[in-house]
């Protein structure tokens, strides 16, 4: 959604081809850095690449962006490893377990529950159907 001045709000639809594989990673700090982890950076290893994200807040003036660190992998279906480089100092390694998907990061405590497991489990449920065919009639 893209607010306008004297404009209407704007809604935005990607109709692209979903080809490619991704990764998304929601943080929590721990007792030395912020709840929000602004400020982590995180290193992520996949598919031959490395790349960074970083967590910040805000943007421009009466904006906000998403403080979810979001990872491209082209073709990868796997990750090597993700390197948090917490606010606090301390440094992570976290192995995840898919793409596709966000996971929720805790500091000290690797990928915790939350409401993406959930998320996961309906698009992984989701089953494609013929035209005219129920998704009980498999």
């Amino acid at each position: 959604m893209i607010n306008q001045i004297d404009r209407p709000a704007v809604l935005l639809r990607n109709v692209s081809a979903d080809k490619n594989h991704w990764v998304g990673l929601k943080l929590i700090g721990g007792p030395g850095s912020p709840r929000d982890a602004v400020g982590a950076t995180v290193y992520l290893k996949a598919a031959g690449m490395r790349q960074r994200g970083d967590v910040l807040s805000g943007g421009s003036y009466a904006s906000s962006n998403d403080q979810r660190v979001h990872f491209g992998l082209a073709d990868g279906t796997t990750v090597d490893d993700v390197e948090i480089h917490w606010p606090s100092r301390h440094v992570e390694h976290v192995k995840l377990p898919s793409v596709d998907r966000f996971y929720a990061i805790e500091e000290g405590k690797g990928v915790v529950p939350s409401v993406y497991d959930d998320m996961a489990a309906r698009a992984r449920a989701k089953v494609v159907t013929a035209p005219g065919q129920s998704s009980r009639q498999r």
